[in-house]
């Protein structure tokens, strides 16, 4: 039987990279999914996740939940000193408050307990240059993700993260094309010296294996597990 095979989830930032790559895994493995984006013309339920109101609309039209992923995120390359409350506010509503926002209502809707999953990232665990506000958000993400462990498990509630590192999706080519344009050089050059130099894996990774992960924390597998960040990175942190 299908690892999922019965189970009703919900996928937020689905329109594309990781979070349609989760989409399609956990359909493959037997599962109900809603996917959620505030992308213009996306096919399933169109939602901003900086709206509490839009999101918590957006799980209540998909009913009780077994398990929730949350997944949308927002970029931002920008040295320190150039910054301003402006950008920061965007990249924090969406990638820190938005997981925020997406789990309470998600936990809400798990009457019966269930899996609250989020997209962290190695920059929340290191920091990155030119990538403060990223870093800042991802790591309130990790720091999120073990506290609502402890403080969700008398519900049945488990609450896991996976932290990707470079994987294949349009959001970190701008990231890596706009790094090549300050750095003066062509992005597939400085791409492979940094999966030379940092990567043990010597790749990038694709958004499927981080959607693999994220199918084995929602599985009766991982039941015991909890409070967790997973690094898909190719090794990249282990050195």
């Amino acid at each position: 039987m299908p690892a999922l095979e019965g189970r009703r989830a919900l996928v937020t930032g689905a329109a594309a990279g990781i979070g349609a790559a989760t989409v399609a895994r956990f359909r493959a493995e037997g599962a109900e999914v809603f996917g959620v984006d505030a992308a213009p013309g996306y096919g399933g339920i169109v939602a901003d996740v900086t709206d509490p109101g839009q999101i918590a609309g957006a799980i209540e039209s998909a009913g009780e939940l077994d398990v929730c992923v949350a997944n949308a995120g927002v970029s931002l390359m920008e040295p320190f000193l150039e910054g301003g409350l402006h950008s920061w506010r965007r990249v924090l509503e969406v990638n820190l408050l938005g997981v925020m926002t997406t789990f309470q209502a998600a936990a809400r809707a798990m009457p019966r307990g269930g899996r609250l999953l989020a997209t962290a990232s190695i920059a929340g665990i290191r920091g990155e240059r030119n990538a403060a506000a990223y870093c800042a958000g991802k790591a309130g993400v990790v720091a999120l993700v073990k506290t609502l462990a402890i403080e969700l498990a008398s519900l049945d509630i488990t609450v896991n993260a996976v932290a990707p590192g470079q994987i294949a999706t349009a959001m970190n080519r701008r990231d890596l094309e706009l790094a090549a344009e300050r750095a003066g050089r062509p992005a597939d050059e400085l791409l492979r010296e940094h999966l030379a130099g940092r990567v043990p894996a010597g790749r990038l990774g694709d958004p499927e294996e981080v959607a693999a992960v994220f199918a084995f924390l929602a599985s009766s597998d991982a039941r015991f597990i909890t409070g967790e960040v997973i690094r898909v990175d190719g090794g990249e942190l282990a050195g």
